[in-house]
């Protein structure tokens, strides 16, 4: 038997081991992986928030970048421990089920499905607001519906299809950001100014102003915590995968490294190119497009356009490939109707009917808010994290009593921290956020209390792991 056969039986054998079959494709290599993340995270995506964030934190937009990559750094080596012991999907879902408690599992899984189900949305509301600024004449309902039925379609096909196209969108915006760093890094030596300034870092001055501080700063980390989106999104494609254990871990952790320093780097060079953007910006929804046609001129704002509308659809492509494969975990499970998460296309082995779920859902993009929607997201996917940091502690330092002196950072203190910042970051969010994140795990809890006789058992087909 080949190389490849023993991995792709390996792979098999320890998917059987937790009484699951293989029935996804595993078609997924490291490149495939590394791919997926970044199109879930999207590189322009520190385009997203820049307004809103850079006003908040008066043009420390750098230095909040590298609290948010600190932060999501410790919980992408969470991720990829808990890869490493259940390489399925199911994310947080299955991480947390089987290495705290299946309850608790399950409410982990329901609160990080709002950012998998609802970024998509996100992606469509964003790209139809820059659209809509450089093309007036069509209203932003259209582009939203043209972008779900694509979106849709291309998933329909299967993952070596949204693998391909999503290789393809990642390349034109890393071509793109490279060209405008070139336009900006022009602009700032034109104007003479320096291209090493602290104070694009950290502005001592406007930090110790009253609402400023590391009160700010955390707030628009739980912003920026957004940006991140994605990494962790690699773990659910980990049945798709070969040789996931090794695979699926690496992947993460470059996707997250990786696109923060790129944040940091880039984010610091725009403050210096314009230092008061922060207080002369008309909008902040769409500080972005005001920042790049002063930077490099209106044909590039049009070119940044119609290049972050493509990471935008990058982004939605993996999100709702995330969502659905989450969603079958659950079906799967029975904690979720089964008949309809857990169906695949027989053909293209894809789970259809969770695919057109998300793209009914996505439809809410015709209603929500820019803010709403990114508070929504944050909310689940900070309440997620923080759950996949404490299972890392549970399955190796308190059941696997991996506690010799080598391991205590890398199952306990790492972890603990991680889980500390995503709490505090996640403390940060506005009331709002918090209001309406509450709702959706409050319906989650009565469900669960429904399915489980208000607690008393398992939910279907769970048992806790000895």
């Amino acid at each position: 038997m080949s190389k490849e056969n023993l991995t792709m039986q390996h792979d098999t054998d320890q998917l059987e081991k937790y009484g699951y079959t293989q029935e996804l494709k595993r078609v997924l290599t490291l490149g495939s992986l590394i791919y997926y993340g970044l199109a879930y995270l999207v590189p322009l995506t520190v385009f997203t928030s820049f307004g809103l964030v850079t006003t908040m934190t008066h043009g420390m937009l750098s230095l909040t970048y590298a609290v948010a990559t600190v932060a999501m750094t410790f919980t992408a080596l969470s991720y990829a421990e808990m890869v490493k012991a259940y390489p399925m999907s199911g994310s947080a879902y299955t991480y947390v089920h089987r290495s705290i408690n299946p309850h608790i599992g399950f409410l982990s899984g329901w609160t990080i499905l709002l950012d998998y189900m609802l970024l998509p949305m996100l992606n469509y509301l964003v790209a139809a607001l820059f659209l809509v600024a450089a093309i007036p004449g069509i209203p932003g309902w259209v582009w939203i519906l043209f972008f779900i039925s694509f979106v849709t379609i291309v998933n329909y096909f299967g993952i070596q299809v949204t693998a391909w196209v999503n290789s393809a969108l990642i390349w034109i915006q890393i071509i793109f950001l490279g060209a405008l760093m070139i336009f900006v890094l022009r602009y700032i030596t034109t104007a003479g100014s320096p291209l090493i300034d602290y104070t694009a870092f950290y502005n001592a001055i406007e930090f110790t102003k009253p609402g400023m501080g590391w009160t700010a700063i955390l707030g628009g980390a739980s912003i920026l915590a957004l940006s991140f989106l994605g990494f962790d999104a690699v773990s659910t494609v980990s049945e798709e995968a070969i040789n996931p254990e090794k695979n699926v871990g690496k992947a993460i952790i470059i996707t997250c490294v990786g696109a923060g320093l790129v944040f940091i780097v880039v984010t610091y060079f725009l403050q210096i190119a314009w230092p008061n953007a922060w207080s002369e910006l008309q909008s902040a929804d769409t500080g972005a497009y005001e920042l790049i046609n002063k930077v490099a001129g209106s044909v590039m704002g049009y070119i940044f356009t119609a290049a972050y509308c493509i990471g935008c659809l990058a982004s939605a492509i993996a999100s709702q490939a995330s969502a659905s494969r989450i969603l079958f975990g659950m079906g799967r499970d029975k904690i979720l109707p089964g008949k309809f998460f857990a169906h695949l296309d027989p053909k293209r082995k894809t789970p259809v009917y969770n695919i057109f779920l998300i793209a009914i859902i996505s439809l809410t993009a015709l209603f929500l808010s820019l803010g709403t929607a990114v508070s929504l997201i944050n909310f689940g996917a900070l309440l997620g994290f923080a759950m996949v940091n404490l299972s890392v502690i549970a399955h190796y330092f308190v059941r696997g009593k991996q506690r010799d002196a080598k391991h205590w950072f890398r199952y306990l203190i790492a972890p603990a921290l991680g889980a500390a910042i995503c709490f505090i970051i996640w403390f940060n969010l506005d009331i709002n956020s918090k209001m309406l994140g509450f709702s959706w795990l409050t319906v989650g809890v009565v469900y669960l209390a429904v399915k489980t006789n208000f607690f008393r058992k398992l939910p279907p087909e769970m048992t806790i792991e000895e």
